[in-house]
């Protein structure tokens, strides 16, 4: 079938209870609440239809992890609330990560949980007419945007782990206020060789404003060339609700790495795509860059370099790819899941708003923030607030009602941080505990001045060992928050129901009391920290599903 086949059938049209108002600016907080809920007794996760099959059976009961959130408000209701993440509650049947989708009717009290159609062993039709289905096993980087029209844009990427690769860009497309999965398209092709094209860390938006361009999506993605760091920056739209998108174009200049695209739309629809650039090499250095469009998004004008910063990334501590057990150990004895500057933006009648995580210059990691009347000159870099301890990251940033809300982590309830220690460690590399808040601070006054909160009432800690054979820590690569007229929703990853255990790999030997092992009453066979695979535990085995991998999702109205 062609990949733009419509398939309309409704997502579990529950209907919950409570109510936020509808383009009310007074917007009620909303305590903490589970978005990703595998661990009910029942059956939480449906497919597209409200039927079940192996995959959403086992989803519903698995403990298994989510990660890297994504969140978007619907403007034409703000008591709908879409979520993603990458889901791994698929591995237990298809031995791979999906793109799980979850829908609140409620203003975010309440959650159903779904997969985009078309993942492994997917029967449905909505499965088999996919473009994913047979392309590729894995599908993660979740994005979201609503349209003014209760269209919800559902962004992804989707690729193999071993070749062919095909790492590709897709956007489902789902209406009825996302209740109803239309179709998915394929935005733009990878290679079957990682020495091809490899698509990363896409964004989806779309303009809201009710202008000449109203509705249009937008896409942009990083795409890497074989093995090498100097890549592009690309974009793509869509002017027909998501049923074809034009050709990519890339967005960026000079040669060095480019990660981590940010899209915004400002009330004349001009379009913004930040970036992150990443020095490798002399020629190179870290900066982060604006681009704009006035047309749509048909063209971008060059981009703009709004500051050089110093980067609070994952590999001043050890390694780039995170530390942890056997070989993933670093020579720093610390323990932590990966993590990299990276910028945000949005726009609103005061201009055009950008954040993102870096250092100062006593080296501790904090959220920075700069404003543009016209996304070309912008303001000083300034901190959103001045705590003297602990470690920002991951932040994002959105605008409605004349306020401006960033969400971030936060370690400064840390009692062992020190800025050459990573969050969650105390210096001999040992766990510090649940010592990661998640932070929202807001601003009235077009970014000069700030008031924050904590929107998470039990900290995180993101060293725990949850992946690569419970070795290694990965708690996604960011966060999401959303604003419409009338209401603001954003999710994190939490540590919160994760059981803690030991590991029956270890020897007791100093090095090995790290105490960010996890529960898992399983037989490792072989017996060794340090096996390059394992015969024993097979990912789909029940010792794996007792709360060891239990990260969840959770979100709050600030």
């Amino acid at each position: 079938m062609p990949s733009n086949a419509r398939i309309g059938i409704v997502l579990l049209s529950i209907v919950f209870a409570g109510s936020v108002g509808l383009n009310s600016s007074a917007v009620t907080a909303l305590a903490p609440t589970l978005v990703t809920d595998d661990n009910d007794g029942t059956t939480s996760y449906l497919r597209y239809d409200g039927t079940s099959d192996a995959t959403t059976a086992a989803c519903s009961s698995g403990r298994r992890s989510q990660n890297e959130p994504t969140v978007a408000v619907d403007p034409s209701d703000p008591d709908i609330v879409a979520a993603g993440s990458n889901d791994y509650c698929a591995q237990i049947v298809n031995g791979e990560v999906w793109a799980g989708y979850y829908r609140s009717n409620d203003g975010g009290a309440t959650w159903a949980h779904s997969l985009v159609p078309g993942y492994p062993m997917d029967t449905s039709a909505a499965g088999a007419a996919s473009p994913t289905h047979g392309t590729c096993a894995a599908a993660g980087d979740p994005t979201q945007s609503f349209d003014t029209g209760g269209r919800l844009f559902y962004g992804f990427i989707c690729f193999n782990r071993a070749q062919p690769t095909n790492g590709s860009v897709y956007v489902a497309t789902y209406t009825n206020n996302g209740a109803t999965y239309v179709r998915t398209v394929r935005v733009d092709r990878g290679t079957p060789s990682t020495w091809g094209l490899f698509q990363d860390k896409i964004n989806v938006t779309t303009d809201q404003t009710g202008g000449s361009h109203s509705d249009n999506v937008y896409v942009a993605w990083a795409t890497y060339p074989g093995q090498s760091a100097n890549n592009r920056m690309m974009f793509a739209r869509s002017t027909d609700h998501g049923a074809t998108y034009s050709k990519p174009i890339a967005v960026d200049k000079g040669l060095s790495e480019k990660q981590f695209a940010d899209l915004a739309v400002g009330p004349d629809g001009a379009v913004y795509l930040t970036y992150r650039t990443i020095s490798h090499q002399p020629s190179t250095s870290d900066a982060i860059y604006v681009a704009k469009s006035t047309d749509g998004g048909a063209s971008f004008g060059l981009p703009v370099r709004v500051a050089g910063f110093t980067p609070f990334d994952d590999r001043d501590y050890g390694s780039s790819a995170g530390c942890g057990d056997g070989p993933f150990a670093c020579a720093t004895g610390f323990t932590y899941s990966r993590f990299s500057s990276l910028s945000a933006v949005a726009a609103d009648e005061v201009g055009v708003h950008l954040v993102w995580s870096g250092r100062t210059g006593a080296g501790q990691g904090k959220i920075f923030v700069s404003n543009s009347a016209d996304g070309v000159l912008w303001s000083a870099p300034a901190t959103v607030d001045a705590a003297p301890t602990g470690h920002q990251w991951f932040p994002d940033v959105a605008s409605a009602d004349g306020v401006i809300s960033v969400v971030f982590y936060d370690s400064r309830g840390d009692p062992s941080y020190a800025p050459d220690v990573p969050p969650g460690n105390t210096a001999g590399g040992v766990n510090s505990g649940n010592v990661v808040d998640t932070r929202v601070a807001r601003s009235g006054d077009g970014g000069d001045s700030w008031t924050e909160q904590v929107v998470s009432n039990v900290g995180s800690n993101f060293g725990w060992e949850t992946h690569s054979s419970r070795r290694l820590g990965f708690w996604g690569d960011y966060n999401y928050i959303s604003a419409v007229p009338g209401g603001v929703y954003t999710v994190w990853t939490s540590s919160q129901d994760l059981v803690p255990g030991a590991d029956p790999r270890e020897t007791g030997a100093a090095d090995d009391e790290d105490l960010f092992d996890v529960y898992q009453p399983c037989t490792y066979v072989p017996n060794d920290i340090n096996a390059p695979s394992y015969t024993s535990p097979t990912i789909d085995d029940p010792c794996l599903s007792q709360g060891g991998l239990d990260q969840n999702i959770y979100g709050a109205r600030p």
